[in-house]
């Protein structure tokens, strides 16, 4: 690759966001800005370093060109031009050297430009040591002196919170349960929440209600929710419907964070935690950081690098929130076997409750046969259901294949996998049962292929099971399969119906294999 000159570099960095556009051709510029930087000072040569460093073999290349003295990045530090001595900091603060915490406590002492000094803050912070955690303890904000440096009195104030909390070392709090008896949400698939039911009554659990996509529960105990398999989370409301102002969801957060975690905990306080805004709103980071900002205190810190709780805040439509605690304490080891997965592999608690769907006609001691078994995903939960005499998975994937063993393993299951085209595996003895996460078609395959591959699938159906066996179908090609099964009078559609993954809308298809051929 043909080096940028530095007129070249200089010209380009001038021109609008020019340390951005120049970074798609970093490699090409990388020296004529060093020089831009190192030898004239040039503060947009320096924002493009900073750029850069972000990477990792990029700093370790700044970090050998300051060498031990550091000069250039110094010099800038203590320049005449505050720009400069802004990205200066910003470089310093993404080499995170110790070495620079002295040259940045004098530039932040002698800084008269209040736009400079929240990067000196964070460049404190992410350098670390005892000066710097001595430094920023007892630095404080000066207040405004009119109305125009309220905006960076804010600014300063929220980076000194954030280079404080660098020095932060939260204990780690192991969960002991609940004090009392909590509404709890249990997030399924959507149009599967009978799955969940089912597993619920199991454990002697009546849900309080359904909604799609949610099961609720009203208990303290945590045990028998753990025991099902049809759920992805498990969240605890906080506030139905409610203003999306940060002040009011700081006021239900906060009081409810400061009821349950001590209580449910061992350690002390602080308890770190993160905020998850969900929905179509382009200020969520906004909402977020007001938020922390009124909840922040001696028993609560946002910490997105080491939390134990997630605030989630899901806004509506309409403007109002939905807001919701998750606890990263609480231990959930029900898909631990999951140690490898693919860009289409089915979601566990998706596997369970589709299986669960079908429970009525799937048989103890069955033989099972997964033809597209990709990460092993869905025989391993069928296992988990039911006992079975053979589990049986076929992918034409070799990288498939060895994450399903390796899943396999990790599950304690039985479950065998043959790297095969499906359309040539040929059973030595027939199956009870066909279960499948079939390619949609986008993610995986496309439609075209997928009219050729599920009519050869569907034929092979009287090859692979037993008179009277059953195809379990997972899809986003819906419409495709029900029109090859009806072309097809040896099979018969027992039940379907729709579900929801990642903002797809696959089908759930049951069939069953004549009798008689």
């Amino acid at each position: 690759m043909r080096e940028l000159t530095k007129e070249q570099v200089e010209k380009r960095l001038a021109a609008p966001n020019g340390s951005e556009t120049l970074f798609a051709e970093a490699e090409a510029a990388f020296d004529a800005a060093w020089a831009l930087f190192a030898e004239d000072g040039n503060a947009a040569a320096c924002a493009f370093l900073c750029r850069c460093a972000k990477r990792q073999a990029y700093a370790a290349r700044i970090d050998a060109l300051l060498g031990e003295a550091r000069a250039p990045l110094y010099a800038a530090l203590r320049s005449d031009a505050p720009k400069l001595r802004k990205n200066a900091a910003r470089l310093a603060g993404a080499l995170a050297d110790e070495r620079d915490v002295p040259a940045l406590v004098a530039a932040l002492a002698a800084e008269e430009q209040r736009f400079v000094r929240p990067s000196l803050l964070l460049a404190l912070g992410a350098c670390g040591g005892e000066q710097a955690e001595a430094v920023l303890s007892a630095y404080s904000v000066a207040p405004a002196a009119d109305v125009g440096e309220e905006r960076h009195v804010r600014e300063e104030t929220d980076a000194l919170a954030a280079a404080k909390k660098r020095f932060l070392h939260f204990e780690k709090h192991g969960f002991t349960g609940l004090p009392k008896a909590y509404p709890i949400e249990l997030r399924t698939p959507d149009k599967l929440e009978g799955s969940l039911r089912f597993e619920l009554e199991a454990q002697g659990i009546t849900p309080v209600s359904t909604e799609p996509g949610a099961v609720y529960v009203n208990t303290k105990e945590l045990a028998p929710l753990f025991a099902c398999r049809s759920f992805f989370e498990l969240l605890f409301p906080i506030a139905r419907k409610a203003s999306a102002a940060p002040e009011l969801i700081a006021r239900h957060a906060g009081a409810f964070l400061r009821e349950l975690l001590p209580a449910a905990h061992t350690g002390k306080p602080p308890f770190g935690y993160r905020i998850e805004v969900r929905g179509e709103n382009a200020e969520r980071a906004a909402l977020a950081k007001a938020v922390a900002a009124k909840l922040d205190g001696s028993m609560l810190v946002n910490a997105p690098g080491d939390y134990e709780a997630e605030l989630r805040i899901e806004l509506r439509p309409n403007g109002s929130a939905d807001v919701f605690l998750k606890l990263y304490t609480i231990p959930d080891s029900r898909f631990a076997y999951r140690v490898g997965a693919l860009p289409a592999s089915i979601h566990p608690a998706t596997a369970a409750a589709v299986l669960r769907y079908a429970r009525a006609y799937l048989k103890e001691g069955a033989r099972v046969l997964d033809p597209c078994c990709g990460s092993g995903t869905l025989l391993i939960e069928r296992g988990k259901l039911t006992e079975t005499a053979a589990l049986t998975g076929v992918d034409i994937a070799h990288k498939a294949i060895g994450i399903a063993r390796e899943n396999a393993a990790a599950a304690g299951s039985q479950a065998k996998f043959i790297c095969n085209d499906c359309l040539r595996f040929e059973a030595k003895r027939k199956y009870d049962e066909v279960i499948a996460n079939l390619p949609f078609g986008n993610r995986v395959g496309t439609h075209k292929n997928n009219e050729r591959l599920y009519a050869a699938m569907l034929d092979k159906l009287p090859e692979w099971l037993v008179p009277g066996g059953v195809a379990l179908l997972y899809t986003m090609e819906f419409t495709l399969l029900k029109k090859l099964v009806r072309e097809r009078p040896q099979l018969t559609l027992i039940t379907e119906t729709r579900t929801e993954a990642d903002g797809l809308l696959p089908g759930v298809f049951l069939l069953r294999m004549a009798q008689k051929p």
